[in-house]
């Protein structure tokens, strides 16, 4: 009937724990009829009763104890997946401290009964644990300080795996976050390990959690452009404007502004204010937009100030073919200048146009596998042949491309700081 029962069952879990109660269930019918055996034979002895009684009881007691340390083994593994997946954390390494907390718990537990059951007195084993506990809590102070660190961070999620943070100074891409420290990967493929204590402690600034749904890596660009006095205003304002909106790195909401912002003592500076769609992007976008900026100076003669000495003098008659010459001369280098020059702009579009397109393919890429993710553990979810929701091969060579596709990003980005 039992059986039967369970098999109508949809709960996944119910057949693990029958099969380990079974031995239990048997062994507790046999220890019943040992102990009304007992009872009637031994009716006129309560002695003996009472001793082959208790032996039954310890007897008991280690069974229970044993069905619990199994219920144990099997259960921890799948709650500490399950925290790995909901928190995305690590747990691994506590795994084995969980298990091993939880099985000494249960046999001293075991223990304390059947001592209390042979009326052996445990006062002093018990003075003794707790000065050894108070020793071991002292020196163990730092990591469980971080134990409970750790464990906050996975209610309060300041960050993910992944995310642009910078913490005590350190700005790097969130490699991993344990029950015990956080690693991060700065920019120059620096692995910074930090105690998670430490962090909880400290401000955390996450470059992936300001933005809004549907831009939440954005990040904020300003750009400071100098001037000469007699340029005029709208016209650069128009033209900051002009090549931040050809920029496909900046997104149009919030729209990109341009302030006419201080006189200087040899200068108009004017500040470009815009919003990158990816921090992964900022360097480069900042590339691109200070590239166009210069060189839209250039072909529309806007003035752009810089310390230099200017000397004038009157040559003399006698050296005028000599300055014909050098003026000729001169023509001649400008020129091959500027051919240089615009074989260089040339150049420098069609790399930087390849960038773009490239770094648009990786995102395209990034999001039809973010989507084929989404269906992958929603089959794994629904898949009944599956009860302890592991993560298929599948899965793990998706997210495995991803952070491929995200490290290119980031190697691209040029950012040093």
């Amino acid at each position: 009937p039992v059986m039967k029962l369970i098999s109508k069952s949809d709960n996944k879990y119910d057949d693990t724990i029958f099969d380990l109660a079974t031995p239990l269930i048997n062994a507790g019918v046999v220890l019943a009829g040992l102990w009304f055996t007992i009872m009637w034979v031994f009716e006129g002895d309560s002695s003996k009763s009472m001793m082959l009684a208790k032996l039954i009881i310890i007897i008991l007691i280690y069974m229970l104890a044993r069905f619990a340390v199994q219920l144990v083994e099997v259960f921890v593994p799948l709650v500490v997946e399950n925290l790995n997946k909901r928190a995305d954390m690590d747990l691994g390494g506590v795994e084995s401290l969980i298990f091993s907390g939880l099985k000494i718990a249960i046999w001293v537990g075991a223990a304390m009964v059947v001592f209390s059951q042979l009326n052996i007195d445990i006062t002093g084993i018990l003075a003794s644990a707790t000065i050894i506990s108070l020793v071991v809590g002292m020196a163990l102070k730092e990591t469980a300080s971080n134990l409970v660190s750790g464990m906050m961070m996975v209610m309060d999620k300041p960050f993910e795996v992944g995310d642009k943070v910078t913490v005590m100074g350190v700005t790097g891409k969130v490699v991993d976050v344990g029950i015990m420290s956080t690693k991060i990967k700065t920019s120059q493929d620096h692995q910074v390990v930090i105690p998670n204590k430490s962090i909880s402690g400290k401000e955390v600034i996450n470059f992936a959690k300001g933005g809004p749904e549907d831009t939440p890596k954005r990040v904020n660009l300003r750009l400071n452009i100098g001037v000469g006095y007699d340029e005029e205003p709208a016209h650069v304002k128009q033209m900051l404007l002009d090549v931040v909106r050809e920029c496909d790195y900046i997104i149009d909401d919030p729209p990109p502004t341009a302030l006419f912002r201080d006189m200087l003592d040899s200068a108009l500076l004017f500040r470009l204010n815009c919003w990158v769609r990816d921090y992964s992007d900022e360097w480069v976008a900042r590339d691109w937009i200070l590239t166009r900026v210069l060189e839209r100076c250039i072909d529309e003669d806007i003035d752009i100030p810089y310390p230099h000495m200017q000397l004038k003098y009157d040559p003399p008659s006698v050296m005028e073919k000599e300055a014909e010459k050098n003026a000729a001369d001169e023509e001649r280098k400008s020129a091959e200048k500027e051919r240089i020059r615009a074989e260089a702009r040339i150049k420098e579009q069609a790399e930087s146009t390849a960038r773009m397109n490239a770094r648009k393919e990786i995102r395209a890429r990034i999001e039809e596998l973010n989507t084929a993710l989404e269906e992958e553990e929603s089959k794994e979810s629904e898949d009944p042949d599956d009860p302890e929701g592991g993560i298929s091969q599948n899965r793990l060579d998706i997210l495995a491309e991803i952070q491929e596709l995200e490290h290119k990003l980031d190697e691209g980005s040029g950012d040093d700081d």
